[in-house]
Formats: C-alpha cells, structure tokens, sequence
C-alpha cells in the first residue's frame, strides 16, 4: 500500500536548505546530504521527496489558483456524479486545514447556547474532536478545461455533479462558504445567476 507523504512546497525547500548546510558543514556529497535528509524526515530516499513533491505541487496549485471542493463524505459517495472534470485528491486537506479550522471555530462561536456541541476547553482534545470531524469531508479538485471566472459561476458546476451544495470550497485560493457567501436571501442558487442584494 502507497503511503502518501504531503507537504508543502515550503518544506521541500527548506529541506534542500537543509542538504546544502550539511553539506558545507560536513564531508559529504550532495546527494548523501540528500538522503541523509529525507530518511531524517520518513522517506526512504530523496528521489522518494522528490516523487511526492510533485504530487503535493499539484494540490497545492489547485488549491492556490485553481478549484478544490469539500463536500460531507455521504454526498461525495453517494450522491457525487463522477466525471473527467474532477478529481479525488486527498492531499489537498494539508493546504485546506487552517480555512476549514477557521470556519469550524467560526461555527462554534456562532451556534446558540441550547445548540452548542460539548466543547473541550483542553486545545488538545479541541484538536482531536476537528481532526475526527475533519474524515468526514472528501475533497475533490477540479482539472476541467477552464476555471470559472468567479465563485458564484463554480456553483452551476457543482449542481450538474451533485444533488447537494459543498460544505466549502476554494476559487483561487479564497475560501468560499456558499451558505454564507453566496445565498441570497438564505436561498442558495445552484444556477449562480441570483446576485446578492447590494
């Protein structure tokens, strides 16, 4: 079984950083520096980073400029119409987590005293209750022939695949709560013609 290894780009370089200083401050050639790195860091060699790095870059570009879409794991499989448009791309949540903490905090803050969920006020358990919550959403990038211009033009996209909304997504790197940011009136139109009122 393929374990996957996600990382940004930020860490790729920092490790290659990190390969040149011991490389200067050792004997060493650069490709034992290399090595001695990416076994440091759980990989079995730096072709392996390197392998990886190249899978995460595809994530973290979509998520950056491109399309990434989260929907409740139960609407992704079974309501989710597949086509060549998008596809899974679990690696994405590493690059997604901090927009999807923020909301998840948001919401807490904003629910009504009778509705609140049991709160642990220890950050450990806080964190473990979101990384729980967090397996429940399934991800999916989009790599259809062009990017749809603004947010509100992804959402006729998203209705041709599936009966329900998303829980969030990201349009060139905006975190976009349709809810939120998008219904009109509390109505959300999966056509994206409706305009909020201004």
């Amino acid at each position: 079984m393929h374990t996957e290894h996600v990382f940004s780009s930020v860490a790729f370089g920092k490790w290659k950083q990190q390969a040149r200083d011991l490389k200067r401050s050792g004997d060493l050639s650069h490709h034992q520096a290399l090595d001695l790195i990416a076994k440091a860091n759980r990989f079995r060699d730096w072709h392996h980073v390197v392998t990886e790095a190249k899978l995460n870059r595809i994530s973290e570009t979509a998520f950056r400029s491109g399309l990434v879409v989260a929907y409740d794991i139960k609407d992704a499989t079974e309501s989710w119409v597949p086509d060549e448009s998008f596809v899974d791309d679990s690696r994405v949540y590493l690059f997604c987590q901090n927009d999807i903490l923020a909301w998840y905090r948001r919401e807490d803050e904003e629910v009504e005293d009778e509705e609140k969920r049991a709160i642990p006020s220890d950050p450990v358990e806080y964190m473990e209750d979101f990384e729980e919550w967090c397996m429940n959403i399934h991800f999916f990038r989009y790599v259809g022939p062009s990017l749809p211009s603004a947010p509100r033009q992804v959402l006729p996209l998203l209705d041709e695949r599936c009966f329900f909304a998303p829980m969030f997504f990201w349009h060139g790197g905006k975190f976009i709560d349709p809810w939120r940011d998008l219904a009109v009136n509390n109505v959300l139109d999966m056509s994206g013609e409706s305009e909020p009122d201004h």
